[in-house]
């Protein structure tokens, strides 16, 4: 599940714990360069529009419900009640008042986007939250991941001989993105080479996991090999990987994405893979049997009527070569 964080631009705080505002906006580009895309919560609204209000992104914390939640010209439209009975409904409520909670997180699934000169424009997502969260006082929309799954980069490939040697891909990377003087980083593209980060900390190295990237010639590439030691590695290689279990699907999506572009299948594909494989298999053989045995009833001519064997042959010899073209058909695709 990825996550979007916007400054929650409150219209209205009720005395019972209502508030309403706008939890995304469309057309604008975050700093991490998506933008989305007018409409894109139209089908998820359909599905589920009673989407659950939580504290932080904490599931066992869940704060209010929502009353209303449309889409306009603008973006994601809200109306929300805190559950002023609970100790974190009272707290959020409080603090919104007070002007220290001034952010809003959607927790969201992208089911369609397009790439447009290296910007991510999400069409389509699964909505399964919306978090009040602490964020700063700014104008701009931002994007992080709640401890979650970097969003995935669609960056270049790099050549699949290309070695990896993950720490010193990783200071290259940080050299990119400003270091290695850490005030100077711009921790939002260095988390690019990643596929998961802890955005409790986001200004620290461990705190990025699973590298996918490396630098050429100024420009940011996945490397094939470093693909292939993620996969490995969430599938508990070397030790795996210390990263909550909930967050592994997406993982293992965007590395199928990156799989398909190196015209390979991910390893807990095989098998899936295999099954259907084996399915076609069967079928293209049961259809290779039943040309031989139609070439078999051919290869001694029908007799006639007055018992000899029909000597017009060239409609035989016709059919004959017509399943024999037709069973090196079936044959190739084996």
């Amino acid at each position: 599940m990825e996550s979007k964080n916007f400054k929650l631009k409150i219209k209205q705080i009720g005395e019972k714990g209502e508030f309403e505002g706008y939890a995304a906006t469309f057309g604008n580009k975050d700093t991490v360069g998506d933008v989305i895309e007018p409409g894109a919560f139209t089908k998820t609204l359909q599905e589920n529009p009673n989407v659950p209000i939580l504290w932080q992104h904490k599931p066992d914390e869940p704060i209010g419900i929502t009353t209303e939640i449309v889409q306009d010209q603008h973006g994601l439209y809200v109306k929300g009640q805190l559950n002023l009975a609970t100790t974190r409904g009272r707290e959020a409520y409080e603090l919104l008042k007070q002007g220290v909670i001034k952010g809003l997180s959607i927790g969201y699934e992208t089911l369609k986007e397009t790439w447009i000169n290296g910007i991510r424009h999400i069409k389509e997502v699964r909505l399964w939250e919306y978090s009040l969260v602490t964020f700063p006082a700014n104008t701009s929309a931002q994007v992080v991941a709640v401890k979650s799954v970097v969003p995935y980069q669609a960056l270049p490939l790099a050549d699949t001989l290309m070695e990896w040697d993950v720490q010193m891909a990783v200071q290259r990377v940080l050299r990119w993105a400003g270091g290695p003087d850490k005030e100077n980083v711009e921790w939002d593209k260095f988390r690019k080479a990643f596929l998961w980060y802890d955005d409790s900390a986001p200004e620290n190295i461990t705190s990025y996991k699973l590298p996918i990237a490396d630098v050429i010639n100024g420009e940011l590439y996945a490397v094939p090999r470093a693909i292939y030691a993620a996969a490995a590695t969430i599938q508990g290689a070397r030790g795996g990987v210390d990263i909550p279990e909930t967050d592994i699907p997406a993982i293992k999506r965007h590395l199928e994405r990156y799989y398909a572009r190196l015209n390979r299948v991910a390893p807990w594909q095989e098998s899936k893979a295999g099954r259907i494989l084996s399915q076609q298999n069967e079928q293209l053989i049961r259809q290779a049997i039943a040309a031989l045995q139609a070439l078999l009833e051919q290869v001694e001519p029908p007799e006639s009527e007055t018992g000899t064997p029909d000597v017009n042959q060239e409609p035989q010899d016709k059919a004959l070569e017509s399943i024999a073209s037709e069973i090196k058909e079936i044959l190739k695709k084996l």
